[in-house]
């Protein structure tokens, strides 16, 4: 009787065991699908930030700002006028 009851108890352990086991495998198997997902997401972000970038040096350097200028036909100013104006814009 008490062999049979530590039987079932042995046996019912190990079942329990034995599920929770899977559980958590399939808990970490699918946790690291995800971080691996992630991963990749950010090494594809980092390269897109690095291409970005890239592009943002090379369209305002200063050279690219003087060649987009002449091709507008804009010149550099040779005088520069200061306005002041002749009533107070705000009041006290």
């Amino acid at each position: 009787m008490i062999r049979s009851k530590l039987l079932f108890l042995v046996v019912g352990l190990v079942i329990v065991l034995s599920l929770t086991q899977l559980v958590i495998s399939h808990n970490l198997a699918t946790t690291g699908e995800t971080v691996r997902q992630l991963e990749l997401q950010a090494d594809q972000l980092e390269e897109e930030n690095a291409t970005l970038t890239a592009e943002i040096n090379k369209i305002g350097s200063l050279a690219k700002i003087t060649e987009e200028a002449q091709k507008l036909g804009l010149v550099k100013a040779t005088q520069v006028l200061h306005l002041t104006p002749e009533i107070p814009v705000a009041l006290k």
